[in-house]
Order: C-alpha cells, then structure tokens, then sequence
C-alpha cells in the first residue's frame, strides 16, 4: 500500500472552514479566497448583528472577487472564488 497517494494531493483545491470570532477575522477569509480557496463559513454561534456584518462584509467582498456565495444552512454560508461555479440543485418531490 506503499504506491497510494492521499488524495488531498490529487487536487490543488481547498475548502476552508471558518468560525470567525470577531470582525478582524473577515480579513483571513478575504485572503483564502484571493489564494482560490473555498471558504465555508459558520456564523450560527456568533451574536446576530456581528453575524450579519460579517456576512454582509464577506458576501460584498466574494462578490467584488467575482466570486459566489450562498446560504446552506442557518449561520451556514459557501464563499467561492471565482474559479468555482455554485450549482443549486433542488429535489424532485
């Protein structure tokens, strides 16, 4: 089992998970996604108007990357940068 290469190595691609704790921490974001890193990120813990700064703030910002983003869950957001296409799919009732 010698010859198995982990697959991280096979794709240069990140998804970074992000639990910001303050707004300073936008900045780390913004920066993983200028080096084309995905960026999940979690605001569900954080009190709602620092949430809502944050989310306004890193939406704006992904945008001005030409980037996407989108809400996957409560708190929950997907940033991508503009090498990522988000594809919403929906379930066939």
């Amino acid at each position: 089992m010698d010859n198995l290469l982990p697959f991280q190595a096979i794709s240069p691609y990140k998804i970074r998970v992000f639990h910001p704790k303050s707004f300073e921490d936008a900045e780390e974001a913004i920066n993983a996604m200028k080096t084309d890193d995905m960026l999940l990120l979690n605001v569900a813990t954080l009190e709602s108007r620092l949430a809502q700064r944050l989310i306004d703030y890193l939406a704006g910002s992904t945008f001005a990357l030409s980037g996407e983003s989108t809400e996957i869950g409560k708190g929950v957001f997907l940033l991508a940068p503009p090498s990522f296409s988000i594809t919403r799919m929906m379930a066939s009732a």
